[in-house]
């Protein structure tokens, strides 16, 4: 406990300062404050190894995330709370029907929440059915989100490809358009599914292209303006 409190606190010095030396851009971020003016809480989904720029990106937000019973898990809360998330415990390997009811209470009682659908073991970049249950019980739209650096390096030797932005450089937050889950049948589950995966793939290519692209070629993408 004490050693995942420790480890926990060091990785949040670390991210904190890392990532205040990146500046960010936000694009279609109208979309998720759209809703929140509507009174809609969300489920933001998003791949594991985009999540080093979300971490500070949104930080103090209070939406809700789950993390694993593991010990890396218990490391992975312990960040998350330095954050300013809120946690619940759980996964789809350990203890995943703790962690749905947590969320289903979390969004009941008016949480936003967010979950990287290909975690927390892989595949990589293979969307699992929890967010898409999720949105179907509670009927809330899903929110695709990728995250892309101007200069950056992967961490290969990690399932997910951690991805790590260079100091100094600039980043990138992309939303897509709220995704609908219309009931919770076998066939609607796995539609929304491979939607949301199609659309996270793609949203992901954009993200990484428009990061990489001149400034004055950004603009002329057809996207919504930043708010």
């Amino acid at each position: 406990m004490i050693r995942s409190k420790v480890l926990a606190f060091i990785a949040w010095v670390f991210v904190s300062i890392w990532s205040r030396s990146i500046k960010i851009r936000f694009v279609n971020r109208g979309i998720p404050e759209g809703l929140a003016a509507e009174g809609k809480n969300v489920i933001y989904a998003f791949w594991h190894g985009s999540m080093f720029l979300l971490f500070h990106t949104h930080r103090n937000s209070g939406i809700l995330i789950p993390a694993s019973e593991s010990r890396d898990g218990e490391i992975m809360a312990g960040l998350l709370r330095r954050f300013g998330f809120d946690v619940v415990r759980g996964s789809s390997r350990r203890k995943g029907g703790k962690a749905l009811l947590g969320l289903i209470s979390g969004m009941r009682s008016g949480k936003t929440v967010a979950i990287s659908v290909d975690g927390p073991r892989g595949p990589l970049h293979e969307v699992k059915e929890g967010a898409v249950f999720l949105a179907a019980k509670l009927n809330a739209p899903i929110i695709p989100v990728a995250a892309a650096a101007k200069r950056y390096r992967t961490l290969g030797t990690t399932w997910d490809k951690l991805v790590i932005p260079a100091p100094f450089t600039e980043g990138l937050v992309l939303y897509g358009d709220p995704i609908f889950v219309q009931g919770a049948s076998y066939e609607e589950i796995t539609a929304k599914r491979n939607e949301l995966q199609t659309v996270l793939r793609r949203l992901t290519r954009e993200a990484s292209d428009m990061a990489a692209a001149p400034k004055r070629v950004v603009s002329m993408r057809r996207h919504r303006p930043s708010i």
